[in-house]
């Protein structure tokens, strides 16, 4: 009996470990700016989705009657110069942003992090070729490049074409112009994605645990994909939620100069183009999309310092 009672107390209760990415989200959970910030890109992603339903007017609807009607009455938020509701074409914009946004870090992290990992897991020779590629690319002014191919885009949808291009532009108009603007910003903005990716195998490959794969007889694929990419992908993921306002930006600048989506399609872009200029008259026309691209622009950057602060190794030692 007091064998017994002296066997359970020196039974001690195991604590289940928890995962790094566990530790992550707790932390971000601390983060009340940050987790503020997600709940409004939770809630920008269902305004985008439901858009159909949530605005009180279809975007392209227009009334001159109601010429620069101001915000109150039949329209929450006003009308714009063709009696258009600003608050719809607020809400549809979104999705125009936050498609920009998803698609441009989506590609920038999938093409980016398989070229780093390539790159700094085999070296040598192979190495210094792709990483040429990538110096001789980040030497070229990015946003000149995408305004040149928007250009180019434009001019090319204007004259028409046939067959891959054809199809590439009759795409872009069933997307209201939206294609063209992913293939530009996906091209080049993948090249930083693919250095900090390359620094992060560097560091890594020389580790034990990657020695220990090697001896075992891992396979190069199992040893890039199981061992090397959860390791490096927590810093990409910070780098990209980071750069996820400058695409906003980068596309709401677009459509200011007239080489974004195509009209009537709604962008915050197009509606601050056409808003400022009665500005001094009508400056509600202004406020409701430009309101609405500073928030989500401060809502990504909240919530990528608080990523950044959440995956930092650091923090757990």
């Amino acid at each position: 009996m007091a064998v017994a009672e002296a066997t359970r107390e020196l039974v001690i209760p195991l604590r289940r470990e928890r995962s790094p990415w566990a530790m992550a989200f707790r932390q971000l959970r601390r983060n009340r700016v940050a987790t503020a910030s997600a709940v409004f890109i939770i809630f920008l992603v269902l305004v985008a989705i439901f858009a159909r339903y949530i605005a009180p007017y279809p975007y392209d609807m227009a009334s001159l009657r109601d010429y620069y009607a101001p915000p109150g009455g039949k329209y929450l938020a006003g009308a714009d110069f063709m009696g258009r509701d600003i608050l719809s074409r607020t809400i549809y914009g979104t999705r125009v942003s936050l498609s920009v946004a998803v698609v441009a870090a989506t590609v920038s992290l999938v093409v980016g992090v398989t070229y780093g990992l390539i790159s700094g897991y085999f070296g040598g020779r192979i190495d210094q070729i792709m990483m040429s590629i990538v110096d001789f690319l980040y030497g070229l002014p990015v946003l000149i490049v995408i305004i040149l191919m928007q250009v180019y885009f434009k001019a090319l949808a204007r004259r028409g074409a046939t067959g891959l291009a054809g199809v590439l532009i009759n795409a872009n108009k069933a997307m209201g112009g939206l294609l063209f603007i992913f293939i530009a910003m996906g091209l080049l903005n993948w090249i930083t994605m693919a250095r900090i990716t390359r620094g992060q195998v560097l560091s890594y490959k020389e580790k034990e645990f990657i020695e220990a794969a090697h001896m075992v007889g891992a396979s190069t694929p199992r040893i890039i994909f199981r061992h090397l990419l959860p390791n490096v992908l927590g810093p990409c993921i910070v780098q990209e939620t980071l750069t996820i306002p400058q695409y906003i930006l980068w596309e709401a600048f677009l459509s200011f100069i007239g080489l974004g989506v195509d009209p009537p399609t709604p962008s915050w872009g197009i509606m601050i183009q056409e808003g400022y200029q009665g500005l001094r008259s009508y400056p509600h026309v202004l406020f409701t999309p430009s309101l609405a691209l500073t928030i989500t622009v401060l809502a990504f950057n909240f919530l990528g310092d608080g990523l950044r602060d959440a995956l930092d190794p650091r923090l757990y030692e």
